[in-house]
């Protein structure tokens, strides 16, 4: 019970910390395409303003129940995934290779063992690596691909079969919605690497079909991001209302509105968004990835735990298997 509930804190900590990166996120294109120079400058009350302002609206919606938000959810997946497509189609002709390997100081470099003591690096752990600056790099990508176990919260409340297509066709849809247009975008635009921030896809997509397919990315992205902040806020409240069905948090966790939705769950997690959404971008991934980090690996554990000790129908090289399976998981 103890293990569960760590598990469950840290899950529900990293899911409200990831969704609290989706307002500042969006807030971060829109300023970035239409205006440049306005993100840094603007004042730090009104910023704060609209970052409240979009939370509580996407928090109200994800209030009146689930139905409604995987009804938005079709649509919004047309809509958002509409523009990179026509982006990847546009730019396929124009991609230089030779940018995918390009380093920050604008040359091109392939991954050399013998160069690696050459690098700048403090630590055990190196900060380069072929042009690449690792932590960033890791995190970043950790923080893209989380949040995969927490298709679990959703399995109540569809048909078994349902849950399964939707897994597999979740995770071809993920890895090729985020490699293909990474590759067309670094590969067709003349962005150096220092210019990849936040933001910088509409960038990329402007100068690769003009400032309306800019225009149309920054669209797509706010509807995606509308979408994502809809789902992690559903998972992440019916997660705290399983664990208070479980006596593992206040039963007042478990209490549901009239849209038969968590409703101090939901207010809670919007609490804690709220006071998050003033750090930096990065800090805030970083915290969403240090929570989820600590709960996966406490998932894996207790998988590999159940099929050790609990299957002894499994043979022993199986069960060997199923151990060494583990260390690159870790």
């Amino acid at each position: 019970p103890k293990a569960g509930l760590l598990v469950g804190y840290l899950g529900w900590i990293s899911g409200v910390a990831n969704n609290a990166t989706l307002p500042v996120l969006f807030l971060r294109y829109v300023t970035n395409q239409f205006y440049p120079h306005l993100y840094d400058d603007i004042n730090a009350l009104l910023r704060y303003g609209i970052l409240v302002g979009i939370t509580l609206l996407l928090s109200i919606v994800n209030y009146r129940g689930v139905e409604i938000v995987g009804k938005v959810l079709l649509v919004v997946l047309v809509i958002s995934m509409t523009p990179f497509l026509i982006m990847v189609i546009m730019g396929i002709p124009q991609v230089n290779t030779d940018r995918w390997l390009q380093t920050p100081n604008g040359g091109t470099e392939t991954f050399n063992d013998d160069h690696f003591d050459d690098l700048n690096q403090t630590g055990w752990f190196p900060q380069y690596a072929a042009g690449i600056a690792l932590r960033p790099f890791i995190n970043n990508l950790y923080w893209c691909y989380n949040g995969f176990d927490q298709a679990g919260h959703y399995s109540s409340s569809v048909t078994k079969v349902a849950f399964k297509r939707g897994m597999a066709a979740s995770f071809f849809m993920v890895c090729s919605a985020y490699l293909v247009p990474v590759l067309i975008a670094t590969g067709a635009s003349n962005l150096s690497q220092s210019e990849w921030t936040a933001g910088a896809f509409a960038t990329a997509a402007t100068e690769i079909g003009g400032k309306w397919l800019g225009n149309w990315i920054v669209v797509g992205v706010g509807f995606a991001l509308v979408a994502l902040f809809f789902g992690e806020m559903s998972a992440d409240s019916l997660q705290l209302m399983g664990m208070a069905e479980l006596g593992q948090v206040p039963s007042i966790f478990a209490t549901k509105s009239r849209y038969n939705t968590p409703t101090y769950a939901i207010l809670i997690g919007t609490a804690l968004i709220l006071c998050l959404i003033p750090f930096k971008f990065t800090f805030i991934v970083e915290l969403s990835n240090v929570g989820y980090c600590f709960a996966v690996t406490m998932e894996f554990l207790a998988f590999f735990q159940l099929r050790i000790r609990k299957a002894n129908d499994i043979k022993l090289l199986r069960k060997i298997g199923n151990v060494l399976l583990l260390i690159p998981t870790m």
